[in-house]
C-alpha cells in the first residue's frame, strides 16, 4: 500500500485525491514557518523577540524533513537558476567575514539565523517543484501572507482601542512586535499581496478543475475565488490602511505606495495597457507632473513631520558609509554597533561634527539602512551580491508578471532603505519566501530515475536543520532560567544573581541585555574586573554608552584612573547630549583632585541641554554646583 502511495506521488498527472492531499500536506510546515510573525515566548526574557527565534528553530526541523520526503517522492530535475548563486555566494562571503576575517564566533544568534535561511530558501525550491502548478502553490503562500497582515492589523486595532495589551509599555500600538516601526513594516510588506488578490481576478488560484484543487470538497470554485480570496483580501487592505496610520511610520507608507505602483504596472502590463500612449496624451504630461509635485510635497512634509529623527538617519547613514569605507571587507556579522560606537565617538572627538549632529547623534543598534550595514557587517562584496539576488529576483518576477510578489519585493526593499527589517525574524522569512518563489521557473522537467541532486540538497539541508536545533536547544533552556534568575537583580541580591548568570554565559553571550544585567551584578557585588570583562563583550555587539559609563566605575573603583577617564570620555562622546557621562568624569576629577577639571567639567552638567528634563538632571546638576562654589 504504502508502495502504491509513493508510485502516485511521482511527478506524472496526478488524478488520485490522496495522493494529492499528501502533497499538500507536506507544506505545513512552510505555513507554520510564515506563522512565525505571531510566536511570543511568554516564559522567556525578551519573548517577543526569542518566542520568533525558538518558533523558527523548531519548525525549520518538520520543514526540512518534508523536504526529504518531496526530493525523494519527485522525479523532476533540479537546476540551479541565477538567484540560487546569488543566495549561495552571498552566504559563504558573510560567513567569511565573519568567521575568517574578522571575529564574529560569538553573535551565534544571527549566524544560526542565517544559516536556516538558506536551509529554508532550498526547502522552498524543492517543495516548489514538486507540484506541476507552482503558480497555485505560490498563490496559496501568498494569500496566506496576506491573512497575516489582516491578522496583524486587527490585533493593532485591538490594542489602540484597549482590549488588547501591546507589547512594549512605552507603546500602545506593537502587533505582535516590540514596537511600531517594524509592526507597521510588516504591514506594508503584505500590503501589495493583498492588493493583488482584491484587485486583479488572475491573481487567484483557477480552480475550474477539482483535481487542481480537491480540498474544495464540492464547493463552487466561484465562491471560492471571489468571496474566500478576493473579499478577504479586500478586507485586509482596508484594516491596514485603517492602523497604518496610527503608527506614525514615513517609511512604511513609501513602502505601501510603492508597492502597490509595482502591482498597477503589472496589472496594467497584463492587461497589454500601453502606458505610452497615456503619456501622449494631450492630458498626460499635466497629470505626470501633477503626480511628481504631490509626491515631492509628501516627501518634504514627512521630512519635517519629524526633522530631528530624519537628521538622525542622515546622520546614522554617514557614520555606517564610514565604517564600510574603512572596513571594505567589513566588521563581522553583528558586530555593526561596535564599529558603530567607535565611529561616532572618533567623528564628535575629531571635531567633524557640527552642532546639529551632535544633538541628534544616539546609539542606535541598526544602521536604519539594511544595504549600508551589509556593507559595514561584511563588506562590499556581499553588498553587491545581495543587490544581485534583489536585481535576479525583480527580473524574474517582472517577466512572470507577478504583481503581488514583486511589489511585496519592492515594498520590502524600500522600508529597509530606511529601518531595520532584516533585523527582524519575519521580514527575512518573507524575503526568503519571496526569492524562492521566483527561482526555477520552467526549467524542472519530469525525468525517468531518481535525480541525484535534489536529494542531496534535502538531506544537507535537513542535517543542518537539526544540527541548529540541537545547539540552540540549551540557549533556549538558558533563556528561561535567565528569566527566573532576573528576579534576583532586579531585588538587589546582585550576588545570587552572579551564581545564576555566571552558568548562562556561555549560551547567552550575544544578548546585550543579559549582559549588562550581568556586567552590573558582579560590579555591584565586588568584582569588578570581571564585570568588564564582561563589558568589553558587551561593547562588540552594543553602542550603548552605559556600558562605558559602568565599565569607568569598575575602573575606578580599582583606582585605575586614567583608564576610568577615557570610558567616561567615550561614553560622553557617543552621544553628546547625555549628562550622566560627564556628571561621572567630575566626579572622578574630584576624587583625585584635580579641582580645575573637576569644576570645569561640573559647568558643562550645568549648561548642557538634556534632550529630556528629569528628576536625576536636576540631581546631578545641585551636587555639581557643590563642586563648583566649594
Amino acid at each position: 500500500m504504502f508502495q502504491n502511495t509513493l508510485n502516485m506521488t511521482q511527478i506524472i498527472p496526478i488524478s488520485n485525491f490522496r495522493a494529492t492531499v499528501f502533497k499538500w500536506l507536506l507544506l505545513i510546515p512552510l505555513l507554520c514557518i510564515l506563522a512565525t510573525v505571531f510566536a511570543i515566548g511568554k516564559g522567556l526574557a525578551d519573548g517577543v523577540v526569542s518566542g520568533k527565534h525558538f518558533w523558527f528553530y523548531g519548525c525549520m526541523v518538520p520543514v526540512g524533513m518534508a523536504a526529504v520526503i518531496a526530493a525523494f517522492l519527485s522525479r523532476r530535475t533540479f537546476r540551479f537558476s541565477a538567484v540560487d548563486l546569488f543566495v549561495g555566494l552571498f552566504a559563504g562571503s558573510v560567513y567569511v567575514s565573519a568567521l575568517a576575517i574578522n571575529d564574529a564566533s560569538g553573535n551565534t544568534t544571527r549566524l544560526t539565523i542565517l544559516t536556516l535561511l538558506v536551509v529554508l530558501y532550498f526547502c522552498f525550491r524543492l517543495l516548489f517543484h514538486t507540484f506541476e502548478r507552482r503558480e497555485v502553490v505560490r498563490n496559496v503562500f501568498c494569500f496566506f501572507l496576506a491573512l497575516t497582515g489582516l491578522a496583524e492589523a486587527a490585533w493593532g486595532l485591538l490594542q489602540l482601542y484597549g482590549y488588547e495589551h501591546s507589547q512594549h509599555y512605552l507603546f500602545r500600538l506593537t502587533g505582535s512586535f516590540f514596537n511600531p516601526g517594524p509592526y507597521a513594516g510588516y504591514l506594508a510588506v503584505v500590503f501589495p499581496l493583498a492588493l493583488a488578490f482584491a484587485c486583479n481576478r488572475n491573481a487567484t488560484p483557477k480552480m475550474r478543475d477539482r483535481n487542481r484543487w480537491p480540498l474544495t470538497f464540492g464547493f463552487p470554485p466561484v465562491v471560492i475565488s471571489r468571496v474566500a480570496v478576493k473579499w478577504i483580501s479586500a478586507l485586509a487592505c482596508i484594516t491596514i490602511l485603517s492602523v497604518l496610520p496610527a503608527a506614525m511610520s514615513r517609511a512604511s507608507w513609501l513602502a505601501v505606495v510603492s508597492g502597490s505602483v509595482v502591482v498597477w504596472l503589472l496589472r496594467a502590463k497584463a492587461k497589454n495597457t500601453c502606458l505610452r500612449a497615456w503619456l501622449i496624451h494631450p492630458k498626460g504630461p499635466v497629470i505626470a507632473c501633477a503626480i511628481v509635485t504631490l509626491a515631492v510635497a509628501t516627501l518634504v512634509g514627512m521630512y519635517f513631520l519629524k526633522k530631528n529623527s530624519a537628521d538622525g538617519r542622515v546622520l546614522i547613514w554617514k557614520v555606517s558609509l564610514q565604517i564600510a569605507v574603512e572596513h571594505p571587507f567589513g566588521v563581522g556579522l553583528g558586530n555593526f554597533p561596535g564599529a558603530y560606537a567607535d565611529a561616532q565617538a572618533d567623528r564628535i572627538a575629531g571635531g567633524k561634527a557640527g552642532e546639529a549632529e551632535k544633538y541628534v547623534a544616539g546609539n542606535p543598534e541598526y544602521g536604519f539602512n539594511e544595504y549600508l550595514q551589509i556593507a559595514a557587517e561584511s563588506g562590499w562584496l556581499s553588498f553587491l551580491l545581495f543587490l544581485g539576488i534583489l536585481l535576479c529576483a525583480f527580473r524574474s518576477m517582472w517577466k512572470a508578471g507577478e504583481g503581488g510578489q514583486a511589489g511585496s519585493l519592492v515594498a520590502l526593499s524600500l522600508f529597509a532603505f530606511f529601518s531595520y527589517p532584516f533585523s527582524v525574524l519575519p521580514y527575512l522569512i518573507v524575503f526568503t519566501f519571496l526569492i524562492a518563489a521566483t527561482a526555477g521557473g520552467a526549467d524542472i522537467r519530469p525525468c525517468r530515475r531518481q535525480p541525484v541532486v535534489p536529494c542531496v540538497i534535502a538531506l544537507l539541508c535537513f542535517a543542518l536543520a537539526c544540527g541548529c536545533l540541537y545547539r540552540q536547544y540549551p540557549v533556549y533552556l538558558s533563556c528561561r532560567q535567565w528569566t527566573q534568575s532576573r528576579i534576583y537583580y532586579h531585588s538587589g541580591e546582585y550576588g545570587e544573581a552572579v551564581r545564576n548568570y555566571e552558568t548562562l554565559y556561555p549560551y547567552l553571550n550575544d544578548r546585550i541585555q543579559y549582559l549588562f544585567e550581568y556586567a552590573q551584578s558582579l560590579s555591584k557585588s565586588g568584582n569588578p574586573s570581571r564585570s568588564n570583562e564582561v563589558l568589553r563583550r558587551a561593547r562588540q555587539i552594543s553602542c550603548d554608552p552605559m556600558l562605558y559609563n559602568v565599565a569607568g566605575k569598575n575602573s575606578q573603583s580599582m583606582k585605575r584612573y586614567a583608564d576610568a577617564e577615557r570610558q567616561f570620555l567615550k561614553a560622553a562622546n557617543i552621544v553628546p547630549s547625555r549628562i550622566y557621562p560627564w556628571y561621572l568624569l567630575a566626579l572622578l576629577y574630584q576624587e583625585t583632585g584635580e579641582t580645575a577639571k573637576a569644576r570645569e567639567t561640573a559647568k558643562i552638567v550645568l549648561t548642557k541641554e538634556p534632550k529630556v528634563q528629569s528628576e536625576a538632571v536636576r540631581e546631578m546638576r545641585e551636587k555639581m554646583k557643590n563642586i563648583i562654589y566649594e
